[in-house]
């Protein structure tokens, strides 16, 4: 009989390969809509994640840019499946933040990384483990992250993998070969390394994911 992987067991390994995700919820996060309304949804896509301007405002941020882009939480959109979504989104970056130098060195750095590792340019990158039945997917969308892990239960066919967990978070350039970023509610930090051609990148925990070309 195949051995299928636990929804439990996924998510604890994914943790432990991964980043560690967890924590007690910080203040931002048990704030009210009304007490996090007022906000610039411009400084939300230009301050970096870390900042404790955005730990604060990440409640507000997040109601400011899914009412721009017209959902209820752009957090759990896979922007590489919503192309109309994505292009609401970068139509709303472009806005904010423009395509040229903005003088902003995290913005500045990330447009320079995008086009070798974001969707927008067809790129994701992808994990697989098959002692842990694990497969892992991890996109650059502009200023955005998501990684989804799926229990491969015995199969080779990814239509036959079943989703076990979703995550995303903002995501700044560090130089052109490191890139780091917060989960989002958790404000848990992370970070990768990419190889000198971009076809590979290794995250904080050591798991090497690898460059995939999907469109």
């Amino acid at each position: 009989m195949k051995k299928i992987i636990s929804k439990t067991g996924a998510t604890l390994i994914l943790s432990i390969l991964l980043m560690s995700c967890g924590g007690n919820p910080t203040p931002s996060e048990t704030a009210t809509s009304s007490e996090t309304t007022k906000v610039d949804v411009c400084k939300c896509l230009s301050e970096p994640g870390d900042s404790e301007w955005m730990k604060k405002n990440n409640n507000a941020c997040r109601e400011a840019i899914s009412k721009e882009i017209g959902v209820e939480n752009w957090e759990n959109v896979n922007m590489a499946q919503n192309p109309e979504i994505s292009a609401k989104f970068d139509a709303l970056a472009e806005r904010c933040i423009g395509k040229k130098e903005t003088g902003i060195k995290s913005i500045d750095e990330n447009n320079k990384l995008v086009p070798n590792i974001g969707t927008s340019s067809g790129y994701i990158y992808e994990s697989i483990n098959p002692q842990a039945q694990l497969y892992t997917t991890l996109a650059f969308d502009g200023l955005v992250f998501r990684t989804t892990a799926y229990a491969m239960n015995g199969k080779t066919n990814s239509e036959d993998f079943t989703k076990m967990i979703d995550m995303s978070g903002s995501w700044t350039a560090v130089d052109s070969k490191n890139a780091k970023g917060v989960i989002a509610n958790s404000n848990v930090p992370v970070s990768w390394v990419f190889s000198s051609d971009y076809s590979t990148l290794k995250n904080n925990k050591g798991v090497v994911f690898k460059r995939v070309k999907v469109k």
